[in-house]
């Protein structure tokens, strides 16, 4: 007996323990669809929070770091701007970005992983910023003025009478050419990409000196091209002494139209030099935006601390830059990098296509919702038709119970009452578990009452005969 009780206590052990195990695996299933289901959603109703969540979540699995920026030179417009926005974002949020300068380096190799930066400022005119895969904007800055620069003394008149040895700006052998190689090949000056053709009219030259000035005192060029701001300190540097000019390009409609990046634009007179006389007259020329461009890892809590310190009033001030978030989100075809996005729309009113996600998950929720409940109802009445049949042969096991009584021996009924009870409790049970309605088990109450009846009057039918037998002898 002692064995068997243990067998039996083991038994239950392991039943109680299969069920707590499956309760668990229930609960672990429902909490994985669940997730899935939320994120879902969140990436079709707001995608924006559910890129901050995966980016916070990437973030703090990588550590944070110190991001870098790569600059062209530390002498031009790009590095200028990045050392004001960097003492900015120190102010506002605590920490700052490392500058690199890479001057003769492509935006290639300025984000690409072996060289571990972040950030970079470079111009829209630049073909490989489209050609390159995981390159994204962040803002357009200032647009840079194509300044093409000769002593006064020199006969050049418009950018198609250069001749000689010409400084377009300085780049590696076989990074892609500059802004002024591209204007000197438009008009034929110089052989295409970097064959030498002694007939063409410019021959090219690289910076040898540390100062554009004594490039052009020592003779190295008889003209330099500049791709800057209006305000640079390049720019200033050459021009301040009044000794050099600007050279216009004419027909700048027309090449901004050829090289893609690029727009019609003019400086203005009296920018710089001895009381501000040069240019006498407005510059003909074309532009590009200076673009701050990032890589898609660079998280989203450093995308918006930048923006945030980019569009402080203090940055355009200090600058002399006309920008803010609605010239600063176009960026010439170059994709915005996501946190970047989410910044620019971050205060946009509720959108149509927002409505119309809306108004589709809560059609899909009601949709779902009723065919649940239709699911329920179907389970719930097939269950009453089930009961039902059954219920119909307890019908005719206490209809065969009422006719036994009524034809039967008086002394047999209590066993027949007994299994009419029987039949008459299990229907309660049903009735209270919500598996009969309330017709059914009328019936079943209707027929148990006729059994009873029938019982009566067997029980009666001696004593009944015995008065009508007496009476006619009265």
């Amino acid at each position: 007996m002692l064995s068997a009780s243990r067998g039996r206590f083991n038994c239950c052990y392991h039943l109680r323990d299969m069920r707590s195990w499956r309760l668990i695996a229930a609960l672990a299933l429902a909490a994985i669809v669940g997730t899935v289901v939320v994120a879902g959603l969140l990436q079709f109703l707001a995608p924006e929070v559910a890129y901050d969540i995966a980016d916070r979540t990437r973030e703090l699995v990588r550590g944070r770091r110190t991001y870098r920026i790569g600059l062209g030179s530390t002498t031009g417009a790009g590095s200028e701007a990045a050392q004001v926005l960097n003492r900015l974002l120190r102010e506002k949020s605590g920490y700052e970005i490392e500058l690199v300068s890479r001057p003769n380096s492509t935006i290639v190799s300025l984000l690409g992983k072996d060289q571990g930066l972040d950030l970079a400022m470079a111009n829209s005119s630049a073909d490989e910023l489209l050609a390159t895969d995981g390159v994204y904007a962040l803002a357009a800055l200032e647009p840079q003025y194509f300044f093409v620069i000769v002593p006064n003394e020199s006969p050049v008149r418009e950018f198609r009478d250069l001749t000689g040895a010409v400084n377009p700006g300085a780049r590696s052998a076989g990074s892609p050419p500059t802004l002024g190689e591209r204007v000197l090949e438009y008009y034929g000056l110089i052989a295409p990409g970097d064959a030498v053709d002694p007939r063409r009219p410019v021959t090219v030259v690289r910076p040898e000196a540390s100062s554009n000035l004594v490039d052009f005192q020592s003779g190295h060029n008889v003209a330099a091209t500049r791709t800057q701001s209006l305000h640079s300190q390049l720019i200033e540097n050459i021009v301040n002494d009044g000794g050099y000019r600007l050279v216009p390009i004419k027909d700048h409609e027309a090449l901004a139209k050829t090289i893609p990046g690029t727009s019609p634009a003019f400086i203005p007179a009296g920018l710089y030099g001895p009381s501000r006389r040069i240019p006498a007259e407005p510059v003909p020329t074309i532009s590009v935006t200076m673009l701050l461009v990032a890589s898609a890892g660079l998280p989203g809590r450093v995308v918006r601390d930048i923006l945030g310190a980019l569009y402080d009033p203090r940055f355009a001030r200090e600058m002399h830059y006309e920008i803010n978030e609605e010239t600063g989100r176009h960026s010439g075809g170059l994709p915005l990098h996501p946190a970047a996005e989410i910044y620019y729309h971050r205060n946009d009113l509720v959108t149509s296509d927002r409505l119309g996600r809306l108004s589709f998950v809560g059609s899909a929720f009601v949709a779902i919702t009723a065919a649940i409940q239709f699911l329920f109802r179907f389970r719930r009445n097939e269950r009453l038709k089930q009961r039902r049949r059954l219920v119909g042969d307890d019908l005719a096991k206490l209809d065969a119970i009422r006719r036994q009584i009524e034809e039967g021996d008086p002394a047999g009924l209590r066993p027949l009452l007994r299994e009419a009870d029987d039949l008459l409790a299990g229907a309660e049970r049903d009735a209270a578990a919500e598996r009969l309605d309330t017709d059914t088990i009328g019936s079943v109450r209707s027929m148990h009452q006729l059994c009873l009846h029938s019982a009566v009057r067997r029980l009666n039918a001696p004593a009944a005969a015995a008065s009508e037998a007496v009476t006619p002898g009265r």
